[in-house]
């Protein structure tokens, strides 16, 4: 029988007057992990080995072992994009059969699909693979977070987006180039995914983060779901917490984003990101965390379109705490 939510912390009356009055973002300090001190703090830097910035992408074009990715949607892209870029949008990994396969195993996609998607990119074992996207959306975390799910790491992200490209008058263009395909071999990393049933059983021992809006998270906004609220024992850090208006904020800034929204620090703690689909919101959980140095960081593919379909998996609106 699954297990249900025995401890929750209630948000004050203070808190549902404010979302009443204006939907603004609950009192952060009455939302605590556990009683425990924490353990082995993060320390406010960025790994190496995540980033590249516009003037190294512009170095590394052209070279034969490097794959420039653009995961905008493929509209934006035909207009104009980076000279040599590959379009792989967030629409790739949309198709019902990458939502079934993510709904039983947790990847966001097959590894036959992987495969096939970033073989016929030009990405092989040898290939360092940068990816840019928008600040609208942090749509360049998809192709970074299944390429990692399927064991390469060789992956990094243009710090600025397309929108720094652009405001530094570097060469644009609607050219789409010639891609000699290569032999990627999809090698799963189980590690990196949850599933339903597993987020449910590990409930204890995770700290699960939903990275949509506070509307979305408080129920306001359904977003299309069938149950409105979050994952009970969710806290909210909403993915603009993270990176406003750049790919990524300063290393301290988002720990205070985790800090200030009642969520442990501790590096060797177990996380969980979601949103909606998976997807794009969810990813950029995974790969924030990661660039601060989190070991254990999972991405919940099915997120709450799967999660709020079954009646026998709680969902909250006004309620924070920890799952049991």
């Amino acid at each position: 029988m699954l297990k249900r939510v025995v401890r929750k912390k209630t948000i004050t009356a203070l808190f549902l007057v404010i979302i009443v009055l204006g939907g603004c973002k609950a009192r952060k300090e009455e939302k605590t992990v556990s009683e425990e001190p924490q353990k082995a703090p993060v320390a406010a830097e960025i790994m190496p080995g995540f980033l590249v910035s516009t003037e190294e992408l512009a170095a590394l074009s052209g070279r034969q072992d490097v794959v420039i990715i653009d995961a905008r949607d493929a509209e934006e892209y035909r207009e104009l994009h980076i000279p040599g870029s590959i379009n792989i949008p967030k629409e790739t990994f949309r198709e019902p059969e990458d939502i079934e396969y993510k709904s039983e195993y947790g990847f966001l996609t097959s590894p036959e699909k992987a495969e096939r998607v970033f073989g016929n990119a030009g990405i092989d074992d040898n290939t360092l693979v940068i990816v840019y996207g928008t600040n609208v959306f942090p749509n360049a975390s998809i192709p970074f977070v299944i390429l990692r799910q399927y064991g390469h790491d060789n992956v990094r992200v243009m710090q600025g987006e397309i929108e720094k490209w652009m405001r530094e008058k570097r060469p644009l263009t609607d050219r789409v180039p010639v891609v000699r395909p290569k032999k990627f071999k999809a090698v799963p990393v189980p590690e990196t995914v949850a599933t339903m049933d597993w987020v449910m059983d590990n409930a204890e021992e995770i700290v699960v983060i939903d990275m949509r809006s506070f509307e979305e998270y408080t129920g306001f906004n359904t977003a299309g779901n069938p149950r409105g609220g979050h994952i009970s024992g969710a806290y909210p850090v909403e993915w603009k917490e993270f990176a406003g208006k750049t790919t990524v904020k300063s290393p301290e800034d988002m720990i205070s984003a985790l800090k200030n929204n009642g969520v442990s620090t501790d590096r060797n703690r177990e996380y969980v990101t979601y949103c909606n689909w998976g997807t794009g919101r969810g990813t950029s959980g995974f790969m924030y965390l990661k660039m601060l140095g989190f070991k254990n960081v999972r991405v919940y593919g099915g997120s709450m379109e799967e999660w709020s379909d079954d009646p026998d998996f709680p969902v909250s609106t006004y309620e924070v705490g920890i799952l049991e």
